[in-house]
């Protein structure tokens, strides 16, 4: 009987397995339902391709990564797989062709999207033909508890159905104990084997850098790499204007975002795969299924939503073994504003109740009664009758469209109004307390003349695009803005399209789903707080909080993090506090300086000067300017 050894040697050119690809493929060659949990670059793909070209039959690979999907049909055409795909948009007539040869046997391996097993066709076709074996890639997808839960993703089970006999893997990076024991339960897999690597990488730096200059600090990281980087961002925007910095400043830098033409995106990526020390600055649309092995440095510039997202994310970094560095850039403001951006609109049960309670008496719906045909719908009016905030009823819509209570045109486009109510000075203030705020500010400042003197017409679809957000989200800025006592708005929004779907039953229709709302609510606001604590937690080791929270305590700290041992050179000259803030007034007497300035020129760690200077401001030592320079108060 051929080995796996064979396999691997014929198809892939290797002579041995890594880590627990080996007893995988063994659990899955004994018919055996598998759960591996395996950290990303950790090979977890040749656990179900190599028993697909050994096992009689098709192995069906489920994922929601098209650019993963295609990087692996095309390297396995290359190396004389026959494989094929169920994804993307192909017509009804191709699907059929393809169906039609899983039917006859003429695949190894037959990559297909979650949302395929939505179609009563391609069930019926697999149901006739002869799988193998199933693979569940990115299985933390199918759980309510994991940090990607993808409602489509539940429609595996169906396979269960369809083939009881046949064996599972499922197949994460992540996954909290919580969410293992939902993938098991969601597939059917009570008696399966669980095998979980250590995810402790013991070749990268996982640091958080305090700064209050995250654009110099970035540049200075990405100078220093001696390699490929990826910079993750949380815009399109930002992922543009950092790449145009980093360019700026004679880097080779490249952008990456869900925005881009298919075309650029595979340009980008090209040359960055190409290119030793080239910069890829991305959102999280970019590294699914990039196989690049020599990435000697992931930023976060931005606080990412979870651990798992960042896990992930930061073990881009290194995956040839040699060392690398993931660095978590924050900023004064990143914690309260990631609070806010993650969490500042969860709409809870009654605010589920009471939207949809006056949705119905907005339409004069009946309790009992099903409304037929379709309704045009003024979010803006519905807002202002009930007094509603704008931004989180949309929130709340979105909800009540995704459970089946009403179905929702959700693209719209609005028109406002606003005039500055606030001195110009005082933005300075604002911006400093509120950075995130700076740039939609100056972009409708630069754009539209007299919005401190009258109410002025402004286009929030134009905006939006500028700023590379959501027009939903511009709103809820400006929302903010009008809050705050910056400025006051006006707001009219186009029509929406609105079906009610079931019959009106009030709080007998959100109960049904109401639980699953908090938990999923109560879930993620424990994960954006577990981030948070990780970024403000500086007295232990960063590998150990992590590996903690996905149950993998780790015993010894990593020795190299920047609790470990701070990167900063000559970090073990850091001075008393009373030196230091001697040295820093003797420099400020010579005239204000920046923060930057005043870390130039000094040998003593960053986070060092950042923490005297923030405790001479609290003693009245120094104030800061409007042009964010630091000064003495007294002389």
């Amino acid at each position: 009987m051929t080995q796996p050894e064979e396999i691997l040697e014929k198809y892939w050119g290797y002579t041995t397995f890594r880590g627990l690809q080996k007893p995988a493929i063994e659990n899955v060659l004994a018919g055996k339902d598998t759960l591996l949990l395996m950290p990303t670059g950790g090979g977890k793909s040749l656990c179900y391709q190599v028993p697909a070209l050994m096992l009689e039959g098709t192995t069906l690979v489920i994922s929601p990564l098209i650019a993963l999907m295609e990087d692996q049909l095309s390297r396995l055409k290359q190396q004389g797989v026959k494989a094929m795909g169920l994804f993307g948009s192909i017509t009804e007539n191709e699907l059929i062709d393809r169906l039609d040869n899983l039917s006859y046997g003429n695949y190894d391996l037959v990559y297909l999207s979650p949302e395929r097993l939505r179609q009563e066709l391609v069930l019926e076709r697999i149901s006739r033909s002869k799988i193998s074996l199933i693979a569940v890639d990115e299985a933390h997808c199918i759980s309510q508890w994991g940090y990607d839960f993808r409602p489509a993703y539940l429609e595996c089970a169906r396979l269960r159905e369809l083939h009881p006999d046949i064996p599972f893997i499922a197949l994460t990076a992540t996954a909290p104990e919580t969410v293992r024991l939902d993938i098991l339960k969601q597939l059917e897999m009570p008696e399966a084997t669980v095998l979980s690597d250590s995810m402790f990488r013991e070749n990268i730096s996982f640091e958080v850098l305090k700064t209050e200059d995250k654009r110099y600090r970035l540049k200075t990281l990405c100078m220093a790499a001696n390699g490929s980087a990826i910079i993750y961002v949380r815009s399109r925007k930002a992922s543009v204007l950092l790449a145009d910095y980093l360019k700026d400043s004679g880097l080779k830098a490249l952008s990456f975002h869900g925005g881009m033409d298919l075309d650029s995106k595979k340009k980008n990526l090209q040359l960055w795969l190409k290119d030793s020390d080239s910069i890829m600055v991305a959102t999280n649309a970019f590294g699914m299924g990039v196989d690049k092995a020599d990435v000697r440095l992931v930023v976060h510039f931005h606080i990412p939503e979870t651990l798992e997202h960042y896990y992930q994310e930061a073990g881009r970094a290194g995956r040839d073994g040699l060392p690398a560095r993931a660095v978590l850039l924050a900023g004064p403001a990143d914690i309260s504003d990631s609070e806010s951006y993650y969490l500042g609109n969860l709409p809870g049960t009654r605010d589920l109740i009471l939207t949809y309670r006056k949705l119905c008496n907005y339409f004069e719906v009946a309790y009992g009664e099903l409304p037929e045909g379709v309704y045009p719908f003024r979010l803006e009016s519905f807002c202002n009758q009930y007094k509603l905030p704008i931004s989180k009823t949309l929130k709340v819509l979105e909800v009540l469209d995704r459970q089946g209570v009403i179905g929702l045109s959700r693209q719209y486009s609005a028109q406002a109004k606003i005039q500055f109510i606030c001195k110009k000075e005082a933005l300075w203030g604002y911006f400093e307390k509120y950075p995130l705020m700076k740039e939609p500010i100056q972009l409708l400042l630069r754009t539209y003349g007299g919005l401190f003197d009258f109410p002025t017409a402004i286009r929030t679809l134009g905006i939006s695009k500028k700023l590379w957000i959501s027009e939903s989200e511009f709103i809820q800025w400006l929302e903010r803005l009008d809050q705050d006592e910056i400025l006051n708005l006006e707001l009219n929004t186009s029509d929406l399209n609105l079906l009610f779907l079931v019959p009106r039953e009030d709080e007998r229709t959100i109960h049904l789903f109401s639980r699953d709302i908090e938990n999923r609510n109560r879930l993620r606001i424990a994960k954006v707080n577990a981030m948070l604590t990780y970024v403000e937690e500086s007295s232990l080791c960063r590998q150990q909080q992590i590996l903690a929270y996905f149950g993998q305590p780790q015993p010894e700290p990593c020795g190299i993090c920047d609790v470990c041992q701070p990167r900063v050179a000559n970090s073990n000259l850091k001075a008393n506090r009373t030196q230091l803030i001697h040295r820093l007034s003797r420099n400020l007497a010579h005239g204000p300086k920046t923060s930057r300035e005043l870390i130039a020129s000094s040998e003593v760690p960053e986070q060092e000067i950042l923490a005297t200077l923030q405790e001479m401001l609290q003693e009245g030592k120094v104030a800061i300017s409007d042009s964010n320079t630091y000064y003495l108060t007294t002389k």
